[in-house]
């Protein structure tokens, strides 16, 4: 690589990491991003739209001791209560949605050693990326791939689902 080449690069990336959008966006989705070959924002949108919280300084994150049970969402202040509480879930159903993406278990579980390990941001939103880039893949979008990650059967859920992730996408 040339020297020019080089500065160029360097410029880029320094315009790309010191812009708004990312600004915003916590690092750990930039490094998963980055990893996994797709944009930073795609990732923390997703994240958004799937467990996104108001914390008590009015700033809107996504939230990583979440539950989804039969749509009835659930926020634990701890990992310690959260895993409790799959626990105590999944003696019920598998059917339970964990962590930042909301990845299910029952559908998703074979990719973690144990329940509670979805809880842990870093593999929560590496195989949710991993997901996330097999709908751009099979739908050709990534608002597509995210209605094909909350649904991959499609459909009104998954219409309703692309819907609020453009509005988030939009928002944040």
């Amino acid at each position: 690589m040339d020297i020019r080449h080089a500065i160029v690069v360097f410029v880029w990336l320094l315009t790309l990491f010191s812009s708004p959008v990312s600004a915003f966006i916590p690092s750990l989705y930039v490094t998963v991003a980055v990893t996994e070959d797709l944009p930073a924002k795609e990732l923390y949108i997703l994240a958004i739209t799937e467990s996104k919280v108001m914390l008590t300084n009015g700033v809107v994150r996504p939230w990583p001791w979440t539950l989804n049970v039969k749509g009835q969402s659930y926020y634990y202040q701890t990992r310690q209560e959260a895993c409790q509480s799959l626990t105590s879930f999944l003696t019920q159903t598998a059917l339970v949605d964990i962590g930042l993406t909301q990845l299910n278990w029952r559908y998703q579980g074979d990719h973690f050693d144990k329940p509670c390990d979805v809880f842990e941001p870093l593999a929560n939103l590496t195989h949710a990326a991993r997901l996330l880039k097999q709908g751009k893949r099979l739908r050709g979008s990534w608002v597509k791939a995210a209605g094909w990650f909350h649904r991959p059967a499609g459909g009104a859920p998954a219409e309703r689902y692309m819907n609020n992730y453009v509005t988030n996408y939009k928002r944040y």
